[in-house]
């Protein structure tokens, strides 16, 4: 069975389902990325956070390679020529899928297990479906109402609905995010203060 972890980690049963339900859509077609469009996108993203991993210039495989190992290089001038070669939806796309994996591998880097095999792609052909209702703003890419990390990728709504579902197991529901009282295992108070020590060494700008 897939993410089968280690009997002495004690790991809550909807992640196990949440990693297991994330690589089934990383497998499938998405919105503008076929399946093994997908699998490569989280192949480079993953091998270029290998210590020594080479670049490697090619437009998907460099951006794949930038927001998985070097996000704290991103800049506006850099995306904005990310999106000049692949467009802003398929650029929200690859954060979407890059972003979750990293999530998946530095859980099981934290609980030391070994990392997944990504899995194999399926057939078919992506969605295209756009969402004509975001628009540009303060924001690097247009989004479905004011600029915040709840939007991010509101572009392709695809993508938003994987972060949310996500969230929820790994952090908080977007609607717990409002209990300042709110205990898991950890107070808010000290998940807020991981989040923030963790935020400061990968050098998050938000």
């Amino acid at each position: 069975m897939a993410f089968d972890f280690p009997a002495a980690v004690d790991v809550r049963s909807d992640i196990g389902r949440l990693f297991r339900r994330e690589w089934e859509r990383l497998a499938r077609p998405g919105t503008w990325f076929g399946g093994a469009d997908r699998v490569a996108i989280a192949t480079a993203a993953r091998a270029a956070r290998t210590p020594g991993a080479p670049p490697v210039n090619h437009e998907l495989v460099e951006a794949a390679e930038t927001v998985a190992a070097r996000p704290a290089t991103i800049r506006r001038r850099w995306v904005q020529s990310v999106t000049r070669e692949i467009g802003f939806a398929p650029y929200v796309e690859l954060v979407g899928v890059v972003s979750r994996l990293v999530a998946i591998d530095a859980f099981h880097v934290a609980i030391g297990a070994p990392l997944e095999p990504l899995p194999e792609p399926e057939r078919g052909e992506p969605s295209r479906i756009e969402e004509r209702a975001a628009r540009p703003g303060a924001a690097w890419v247009p989004m479905v109402g004011g600029a915040s990390i709840t939007q991010a990728l509101s572009l392709v709504d695809a993508e938003a609905s994987a972060q949310e579902d996500m969230h929820g197991p790994l952090y908080l529901t977007y609607e717990e995010m409002a209990e300042l009282d709110y205990v898991r295992g950890l107070s808010r108070a000290q998940m807020e203060l991981v989040a923030a020590r963790t935020s400061a060494i990968n050098e998050c700008f938000y």
